[in-house]
C-alpha cells in the first residue's frame, strides 16, 4: 500500500513500500512525518499490532513540529489522544 489514505481527523497516512513503517501528516503541519515499527533498527518505538486494512499501531502518535496534534491509529482511523 503505497496510496495515500485519510484515516480521519484531517491525518493522511501512506505505508512504507517495505512494510516496515509509514509516514503521515495532517493539515496543521503540512510536512510528512515518519514513522518506523520494531525492530527496525530506526524505530520510533511503534509496534505494529495489526497490518492494512485494520491498521492499528501500538505507542500514539504526537506531532513533532509542536503544533500539538495527538492521537492513535486503531483500526485503520485515527483517534485523537
Amino acid at each position: 500500500m503505497s496510496d495515500d489514505h485519510d484515516i480521519g481527523g484531517g491525518v493522511t497516512i501512506r505505508m512504507d513500500e517495505d512494510g516496515g513503517g509509514l509516514v503521515w501528516r495532517h493539515p496543521g503541519c503540512r510536512a510528512w512525518m515518519t514513522l518506523r515499527f520494531k525492530p527496525d533498527p530506526k524505530s520510533t518505538g511503534h509496534v505494529l499490532v495489526a497490518p492494512w486494512p485494520n491498521l492499528t499501531i501500538e505507542g500514539s502518535l504526537l506531532c513533532p513540529a509542536g503544533c500539538g496534534k495527538h492521537g492513535f491509529i486503531r483500526a485503520s482511523r485515527w483517534v485523537e489522544a
